[in-house]
């Protein structure tokens, strides 16, 4: 976030009264109105993570582009919201040793996702993503099986039929008496 849903996922997401981390992108802020939507998330009671400034696969670069892919994204976020980034989630869960030091200088929780489907082709329609969601179970991806479970991170993207299932996928999960933690209740350092 912020591309193309990011501002009207965040209403949707208030509306319905869910609290939720929105891991960014430097490459989603080069422009005023790109600043000006992931300050309005933030405004409305978001807690922004980082997800890196390029998204690139931290494994596979060195560790100076690795500490610039996070403490410059660090600085950007900072200065268009005025505080630094408290949770961070590396690009295809893709972590280091040295990224969990960078992150932990950085006074940062280290985030990774449960389950989330909508990056998968059979996923990319409204219906399916609230199903696969709801049940936790990705049997086209090959998760026959649930991953829901109380405690789990669900991780969800700035896409069109993620945007449109928000409210049955919400709307699901409490049926089956799930609730949702407020990111400013998980400790950090």
């Amino acid at each position: 976030a912020p591309d193309n849903y990011a501002l009207e996922m965040a209403k949707t997401l208030k509306e319905l009264e869910v609290p939720a981390i929105f891991f960014v992108n430097g490459h989603f802020l080069n422009t005023d109105e790109e600043k000006e939507q992931l300050k309005e998330i933030h405004e409305m009671g978001f807690e922004i993570g980082n997800h890196t400034y390029n998204h690139a696969n931290l494994q596979k670069v060195d560790t100076d582009t690795q500490r610039e892919e996070i403490v410059s994204l660090n600085d950007l976020i900072e200065d268009i919201i005025g505080e630094r980034p408290k949770f961070f989630r590396a690009p295809h869960g893709a972590n280091t040793d040295y990224v969990a030091e960078v992150v932990q200088e950085e006074g940062m929780v280290m985030m990774n996702w449960t389950y989330g489907y909508d990056y998968f082709e059979p996923y990319m329609d409204k219906e399916k993503i609230a199903q696969a969601m709801i049940t936790g179970e990705g049997p086209e991806v090959g998760v026959s099986y649930s991953l829901l479970k109380p405690g789990a991170n669900l991780l969800m993207h700035d896409r069109e039929w993620t945007y449109e299932a928000i409210p049955d996928i919400v709307n699901g999960l409490r049926e089956q008496g799930y609730e949702f933690v407020d990111p400013k209740l998980i400790q950090t350092p």
